[in-house]
């Protein structure tokens, strides 16, 4: 039997892993891509030195802990200005600091090779199906760093403390300048994406405003297209989700095997 690199805890990195996954994609969805100075460099040396010192002491005085060896891998990047010594010293920090949120998983375990499963956090978006005349209105994707170029339905993520009518009434006005009463909202899908996306469709029963790009930053142009003859590109999911919605279909999976 082969492990994942815990010592014959099964499933322990795995676990850990998916979690740091689904905390980047909810930090990527608040944030999005974030393109800043590393802030790192030689005269931070010292301290890291001292860290160093710290966890040899440590070690033979028998008091090491997680925190002495992780302070030590942080300051180690910290005092590194060379991009490609710093990646290297940040898979490490990031590589103790799985190894310790694995001890904690087992620490709290009454069977020493049981770990324990995090209940489950999705995130969760929401879209507006605007239908007018046969034809559902899309918008085209450009400078988000995420499909872009390509159509979409107006959609965005769910806030803290919002309903999800709320958030579709809010994402409506946002991205293309139509006003919808939450009540005037019927849900008409649910999509649960692979592996951490919840998206709910809601149609637009009314609205007031003719919808226009009121997001140029985000997207390049808006139009309304047949539903029977999407685009060909069309973001795979929505596309898929129309197409079930004409179906008369509530929910479907995407990307599961």
């Amino acid at each position: 039997m082969t492990y994942d690199g815990d010592y014959g805890v099964p499933g322990s990195l795995a676990k850990v892993l998916a979690d740091v996954s689904a905390e980047r994609a909810a930090q990527d969805a608040m944030w999005g891509i974030q393109d800043l100075p590393d802030g790192t460099g030689q005269e931070r040396t010292a301290a890291a030195e001292e860290a160093k010192n710290d966890v040899a002491e440590a070690a033979r005085e028998g008091r090491l802990t997680w925190r002495h060896i992780l302070r030590e891998e942080v300051l180690e990047a910290f005092a590194e200005d060379d991009p490609d010594a710093l990646r290297t010293e940040l898979v490490q920090v990031a590589a103790v600091a799985a190894k310790w949120a694995q001890a904690l998983d087992r620490r709290g375990d009454s069977l020493p090779h049981q770990v324990k499963k995090a209940r489950f956090r999705a995130i969760v978006d929401v879209h507006i199906v605007f239908v007018r005349d046969g034809a559902v209105l899309l918008a085209r994707r450009a400078g988000t760093g995420y499909a872009d170029g390509l159509w979409h339905l107006p959609s965005g993520h769910l806030e803290e403390g919002e309903s999800v009518v709320a958030a579709a009434a809010r994402e409506a006005r946002e991205e293309v300048g139509a006003v919808i009463e939450p009540d005037d909202l019927t849900f008409v899908h649910a999509m649960h994406r692979a592996p951490e996306r919840v998206g709910l469709f809601f149609a637009a029963e009314r609205w007031s405003g003719e919808p226009y790009n009121a997001e140029p930053d985000k997207c390049s142009e808006i139009a309304w297209h047949p539903l029977e003859a999407l685009p060909d590109d069309t973001v795979g999911y929505p596309a898929a989700a129309l197409r079930a919605i004409a179906a008369g279909r509530t929910f479907a999976l995407h990307k599961w095997d």
